[in-house]
């Protein structure tokens, strides 16, 4: 069975010693790794940081209800308050009851990882993996919200992808729960193929193929091959679920001995939609003939496919499966929609690459009520050498676009104008900022009732505060629609 278990049995699967055998019996419920989020019986991993550790919380933790505390053999006053001088005192060690339930391991973060191996082991729950370099949060999601509509599940937390995140998800995992659909991300070659070993996912979804991370990963083709780990690792009785509409992510067919299955929109997927139609944030299409709707742009619909189909395969009617996606609603930061009066806003904040920022464009453009579209950018970080060549081509994709008006942002934003003038793109149409201050203040003064304005960016340019910005402004009545 999962969790609740014993102290003593926990300190057994990572490993570690008990300070104190008083504390072996209590149960633990779960696990965590921030003591402000503690729960009742959780246990505590303490880990180390690049500023701090992770025990100096120790006492903060099992006074908000933790019942143990995992950290390093090491971790001690004298190697811990040197990185941290702005922290906290090392209360824990100098309270007898913290200190005799703190288990010592030799690496907190593999102790974690040991226990999230061992909870998977022990579920009987449908894992479902899902990568991709573009949309895998948004595809995650409708998966979830698809699959919830008859069954009891967890999905991945916030973007809990990596080789914190995805432990952390493992450990949500209870006897009742039939599902879990949880990321998997990639820093480098290798990294999914670890986080696959711990899931063992029996489903796996590839969204997209595109231009991400590329300062860390130099080229498409080793992107491909980082996310063709994930298939690659489901075995023979699993299904993987690949885009046919993506010839990278279609190659990864050769990567498994699972059943595939192929969503999209062309003639070769399993499950391919058609009639999709997208106006004012609202996007409709049919599958095999049965209708379907989802909130979002045009772009979703490549996520909503490949719900439709692990629900389909998972043994879901069709009625489930449209309900499922009709409960779904974007992240903030993820397209959703914000605010609708006096000016339509849709929240595009979380990240932006290549391939998402043009999708973006479009669903700005599918906005046909809106009586002017403003699309205000931040800079696509992270894509190395060829980041000029990228905000180029975001510049260029203006000209055959809806947008009005487009207000740029950062160190590439002159790059972005210059495509964009290069491709045909009136100068008016365009504004080129140094700072979000004075972007503010511009954004204002252009938007009237009526309008709608899309706001994307890198997570490192902080483009919420436009966001912030725009739901703090009331609308003069001389700048109402004429």
């Amino acid at each position: 069975m999962t969790f609740p278990l014993t102290v003593i049995q926990l300190a057994g699967i990572t490993h570690g010693v008990l300070a104190d055998s008083r504390y072996a019996q209590q149960r633990v419920a779960g696990g965590c790794i921030d003591s402000r989020t503690i729960t009742t019986d959780d246990c505590f991993f303490a880990l180390s940081g690049n500023r701090t550790h992770g025990v100096l919380f120790a006492d903060q933790a099992i006074a908000r209800g933790a019942v143990c505390v995992v950290t390093d053999s090491a971790a001690s006053p004298s190697n811990t308050t040197h990185i941290a001088p702005a922290m906290p005192s090392l209360a824990a060690l100098d309270s007898a009851e913290t200190d005799g339930r703190i288990i010592r391991v030799a690496d907190s973060v593999v102790a974690l990882q040991l226990l999230a191996r061992w909870n998977r082991q022990q579920s009987g729950a449908l894992i479902v993996g899902v990568t991709g370099s573009v949309g895998k949060t948004t595809t995650r999601q409708m998966i979830t919200q698809v699959l919830a509509s008859c069954f009891s599940g967890v999905q991945s937390q916030h973007n809990y992808n990596n080789e914190l995140g995805v432990p952390l998800s493992l450990l949500q995992l209870k006897p009742e729960h039939d599902f879990a659909v949880l990321e998997l991300a990639a820093g480098k070659i290798g990294d999914i193929a670890f986080l696959a070993e711990m899931v063992r996912p029996e489903f796996a979804v590839v969204t997209r193929v595109a231009a991400t991370h590329l300062e860390s990963f130099g080229d498409l083709d080793t992107v491909r091959l980082a996310k063709m780990e994930l298939p690659a690792a489901v075995t023979a009785g699993g299904t993987v679920f690949l885009n046919a509409d993506d010839a990278a992510v279609l190659s990864m067919s050769q990567s498994t001995s699972a059943s595939i299955v192929l969503f999209g929109t062309i003639a070769a997927a399993d499950f391919r939609a058609t009639s999709i139609h997208s106006r004012d944030g609202i996007c409709q299409f049919k599958v095999d003939g049965q209708s379907f709707q989802v909130q979002g742009g045009a772009h979703l619909v490549t996520g909503a496919v490949a719900a439709i189909a692990v629900g389909r395969v998972a043994g879901l009617g069709t009625s489930e499966i449209a309900e499922g996606l009709a409960n779904y609603q974007p992240d903030a930061g993820r397209g959703r929609i914000v605010q609708r009066q006096p000016w339509l806003v849709i929240d595009e904040t979380y990240n932006a690459s290549p391939a998402s920022v043009l999708a973006a464009i479009q669903t700005l453009s599918d906005c046909v009520t809106a009586r002017r579209r403003i699309l205000v950018l931040g800079d696509m970080l992270e894509l190395g050498s060829q980041a000029i060549h990228f905000h180029r081509a975001v510049g260029r994709a203006l000209e055959n676009s809806q947008i009005d008006h487009t207000l740029i942002f950062g160190e590439f934003a002159d790059a972005v104008a210059a495509g964009a003038i290069a491709a045909g793109v009136s100068t008016n149409r365009l504004s080129v900022f140094r700072d979000i201050a004075t972007l503010s203040v511009m954004l204002d003064c252009v938007l009237t009732h009526g309008d709608a304005v899309l706001v994307k960016g890198s997570r490192s340019m902080r483009m919420e505060r436009v966001i912030t910005s725009l739901r703090a402004t009331e609308i003069p009545a001389r700048r109402s629609a004429a």
